[in-house]
């Protein structure tokens, strides 16, 4: 009976732990962290990939499934997966930041929508961003990836050696500073644009004060404004391959994976 109890608890803690690894990486990752996705579905999704998974995932580390040990790894594995999700929403929200700038720029910063993976008001610019990275996303099977990343990851960092994942984690907070690098440089020629415009109104106004510049400026700097979205959108998929190249390379860090690129 002992053996027979010893064995399904054994059984238990492999299913268990790589479990919560991937729930936590479900709950935070872009796409399907978003609230258009019930809780249902992404606790069903988390089980059957770990049910898929835990053949192929080996656990040397022996826990009696009721301890406080047990509990740890299960915080533990949770807050790993939750780390590694949260990576792909910063890549996103590199793009949240860009749309706001050139939409607080233009003038069309006043239409605004409900972003689905924070639940707070955005420009409806960065939405549209955000839906064209999630295509892209879904296309180059970013999600896939990301799921592959961490059922590799139980090799490269180990339940044993999960605390080296926390070591690591200052490097990730540094690493968010690059949305806000990424951002600026993406709509960096837009600002030039849009400055040079906006002394080209100043000017005008100085040289026929009759004129109204709140009647005259709003519709032109919403009108180049629209231009210049029309011409960046040929610069939106290298953005996102880059930075989605540089978050594939945080999340192979952080994991003690070597990093093979895509």
């Amino acid at each position: 009976m002992v053996v027979e109890f010893s064995a399904i608890n054994d059984w238990l803690v492999q299913y268990i732990l790589p479990f919560c690894r991937l729930s936590g990486m479900l709950i935070s990752m872009a796409v399907i962290s978003s609230r258009t996705v019930t809780p249902r579905v992404k606790i069903l999704l988390a089980l059957a990939i770990s049910i898929a998974a835990t053949p192929m995932i080996t656990i040397d580390v022996k826990l009696e499934l009721f301890s406080i040990s047990m509990v740890i790894q299960i915080l533990l594995q949770t807050l790993i997966g939750i780390g590694v999700g949260f990576i792909t929403r910063l890549v996103f929200e590199t793009f949240v930041i860009a749309g706001q700038v050139i939409a607080m720029q233009t003038g069309l910063g006043f239409a605004s929508l409900i972003d689905q993976n924070t639940g707070v008001s955005v420009p409806a610019l960065g939405q549209m961003f955000v839906m064209m990275a999630t295509l892209i996303f879904l296309s180059i099977d970013g999600h896939l990836r990301l799921i592959e990343l961490v059922v590799l990851s139980f090799a490269t960092l180990p339940i044993q050696d999960s605390g080296l994942f926390f070591v690591q984690l200052d490097q990730m907070i540094y690493w968010a500073e690059m949305i806000f690098l990424t951002a600026f440089m993406m709509v960096l020629s837009a600002i030039v644009a849009l400055l040079v415009m906006n002394l080209c109104l100043g000017v005008v106004t100085r040289s026929a004060p009759q004129l109204n510049i709140f009647a005259v400026g709003f519709p032109i700097m919403t009108v180049v404004g629209l231009s210049i979205i029309w011409l960046l959108l040929r610069s939106f998929l290298p953005h996102f391959m880059n930075q989605m190249a540089r978050g594939n390379e945080m999340v192979c860090q952080l994991l003690l994976m070597e990093c093979a690129g895509g």
